[in-house]
């Protein structure tokens, strides 16, 4: 499962040698998911300027312009509510999760067209709630493009980001829990009634039960899809390996509500 931090330091140097580490965290041979929570202070041109040199699926950073409270602090209780809900459910949205912080001056504050522009250029926002506490208001990524260039909302939730983590956790747990020492066989196979054996179409069958488990938590969604192109077969060349090929249905997140009244006198 996804382990999330923060840290303080926002300068070139230090993001890229940690978005080296986290990357290389992620990858197939350590799966130690995270995600790192940061704060930048400034005025609205320079924290805009600052994450539109960025590009990281791994990073999420809270804009605060004037506070309080140093934008470190702001790192520590913006990770710290994520962190926390997360941890429950990875997919639902940390949207008016209130942070333990003050509250920045009314003139410091980014009306609503501000905070839009700073989310378009990959940083989180908050909002002040009634009891003038800072509140989550969209929690994002620092990722906007593809390897092309091109606009790309893959990355972009940080829930996205913890779901990813938590599906392969449970697959790989299943798995590896279930099946610790059996032998691989093709399917169609006859064997003894208890032989530790595997075929495709076991492992098969073992996903789509996982899929309905994730989907009654409401972390995936759409079974016959995922039912219809999921691809399970043996290796070619190493006989002793299972490849797999799965398209989950990511649960999103209520974030927008649209209603149009069309009256009549």
């Amino acid at each position: 499962m996804v382990e999330l931090s923060h840290q303080p330091f926002t300068d070139t140097e230090s993001l890229n040698a940690l978005r080296t580490e986290l990357v290389k965290r992620w990858g197939p041979l350590q799966q130690i998911d995270g995600i790192c929570f940061m704060a930048k202070g400034g005025t609205h041109a320079q924290v805009t300027t600052f994450a539109e040199h960025r590009n990281d699926h791994l990073f999420s950073v809270m804009a605060t312009n004037a506070t309080p409270q140093p934008a470190y602090e702001w790192a520590t209780a913006y990770c710290a509510v994520a962190a926390n809900s997360l941890s429950i459910d990875p997919a639902r949205p940390v949207q008016t999760l209130v942070m333990d912080l003050l509250p920045p001056t009314m003139s410091d504050r980014w009306d609503l067209a501000a905070r839009n522009t700073l989310l378009y250029s990959g940083l989180s926002t908050y909002t002040v709630n009634a009891n003038s506490q800072p509140q989550i208001e969209t929690a994002i990524t620092m990722y906007r493009k593809n390897s092309f260039g091109e606009m790309d909302e893959s990355y972009l939730y940080i829930e996205t980001i913890a779901t990813l983590s938590y599906l392969r956790y449970a697959i790989r747990n299943r798995i590896t829990s279930k099946f610790p020492r059996y032998k691989l066989a093709d399917d169609g196979i006859r064997v003894a009634l208890g032989q530790k054996v595997v075929t495709p179409n076991v492992i098969r069958n073992e996903l789509l039960a996982l899929f309905t488990e994730l989907e009654y938590v409401a972390l995936v969604e759409n079974f016959e899809a995922f039912k219809k192109t999921l691809i399970v077969e043996r290796d070619q060349n190493n006989r002793c390996r299972l490849n797999v090929l799965s398209g989950e249905d990511l649960v999103n997140q209520f974030r927008i509500y649209a209603h149009a009244i069309q009256y009549r006198l």
